[in-house]
């Protein structure tokens, strides 16, 4: 076979691989959706797969392996919600922000839950990562609230990082609560544009904090 023919092989079994990695890492997510991590198992995974578990450590590695791969995906997917804002109005981008958090764990609610509460558990979020997601988290939020300040809808008597925590954290808390079960999705929506509002008025010009008492007391009316 010449070079040519080995080289179109060689992308074709790369390729079918990836082909086979995506459906087994597929399959994981049905089963940690289902029956949640600690039951989720290698055997049953390799079952559904139609593939051995040998061919599963030698793709992935072991149980862990893949979950983290599947947090690692996650992780890529709610970094680009938080990316893609380039709303100029900080109420609309606070509204822009959360429905599309919203709709992204909508997708897969119960993976997502499931994936909150193990990896927060095996500590691969990485809260003192530079590059974690919860560093990125308050940098966007500070940076939003600096963009904000320069536009003319916060006075600027509040450090821009003392109200990022706060936005950071209304968000953090109502997942949480979310992720436990107390709360349903559209109570989280609710939840956290409440206490982005509100960590806004503390600092709002007068102006734009009657606009935000409005959208507080729309919530209000329909919780």
């Amino acid at each position: 076979m010449n070079k040519a023919g080995i080289a179109r092989g060689n992308t074709t079994r790369q390729a079918n691989k990836e082909l086979r990695k995506k459906r087994i890492l597929d399959l994981a997510r049905d089963l940690i959706t289902s029956k949640g991590f600690e039951a989720f198992t290698l055997s049953e995974l390799a079952k559904k797969a139609e593939v051995s578990i040998p061919t599963i450590h030698n793709l992935f590695g072991k149980k862990y392996d893949i979950f983290v791969v599947l947090c690692e995906e996650m992780v890529v997917k709610i970094k680009e919600v938080m990316a893609n804002d380039s709303v100029h109005d900080p109420i609309e981008g606070a509204i822009s922000f959360i429905d599309s958090l919203h709709e992204l764990f909508r997708d897969n609610e119960a993976f997502y839950r499931a994936a909150f509460v193990t990896g927060e558990r095996m500590q691969l979020f990485e809260h003192d990562s530079p590059n974690g997601i919860f560093q990125k988290s308050l940098v966007i939020a500070q940076q939003t609230c600096e963009s904000a300040r320069d536009n003319g809808f916060l006075l600027g008597d509040i450090d821009s990082l003392s109200l990022a925590q706060q936005l950071f954290g209304c968000q953090r808390l109502a997942r949480q609560d979310w992720v436990n079960g107390y709360i349903d999705l559209q109570q989280y929506r609710r939840q956290v544009l409440m206490g982005m509002y509100m960590t806004y008025a503390a600092d709002a010009t007068p102006e734009f904090q009657q606009r935000l008492k409005v959208k507080i007391q729309e919530l209000c009316v329909t919780s």
